[in-house]
């Protein structure tokens, strides 16, 4: 498949989540494949989302619900990457008063090797993120997640210089 036809997968996957919030009830049972004890309650949801097989569907639907706590869509395609979602989590800049302690977190997670390392400190960021007004972009994380397997150091490099190279940037529309 050419880059493309993975984008257009990727946008079409991330549709389909928005569909979801819709029904608090699917979003609910969706948080909880965090637990290995109630996971079985997500299955259902994941099944209709084609991603049942899909290590890396399955973390970014997870991630989505637990964003979307508050009902909000918090998926924008413009919205921000891991590294400057992280680096407004910190305050914006270097001289921030939280940036000290998201630097610590956001090392743990540049220093995960693979997807099962990398699931819980994305858990923790998003979670962060449900209490704030910042957006992702799901389908840009689920391309990143799938290249993660590939080629991580060039996934973690992208990452990290949202989060430490950040120059002026747009700030993606609030969610409403």
């Amino acid at each position: 498949m050419t880059k493309p036809d993975y984008q257009k997968q990727n946008e079409d996957f991330v549709a389909d989540l928005i569909q979801l919030l819709g029904d608090r009830g699917l979003i609910a049972n969706l948080r909880k494949w965090w637990s290995p004890a109630t996971r079985h309650h997500a299955y259902p949801i994941l099944g209709r989302l084609n991603a049942l097989k899909d290590d890396r569907r399955q973390i970014v639907a997870a991630l989505f619900a637990v964003h979307a706590t508050s009902g909000k869509n918090p998926h924008s395609s413009g919205g921000y990457s891991i590294g400057k979602a992280a680096l407004m989590l910190a305050g914006g800049n270097s001289k921030a008063l939280g940036f000290d302690s998201m630097e610590r977190h956001f090392r743990r997670l540049l220093a995960c090797t693979d997807l099962d390392d990398l699931k819980p400190q994305l858990h923790r960021l998003v979670k962060r993120l449900a209490s704030s007004s910042l957006t992702l972009d799901y389908a840009r994380l689920l391309g990143e997640l799938r290249q993660f397997e590939n080629s991580p150091e060039r996934v973690k490099t992208d990452w990290a210089v949202g989060f430490w190279q950040a120059d002026e940037f747009e700030t993606p529309e609030p969610i409403s």
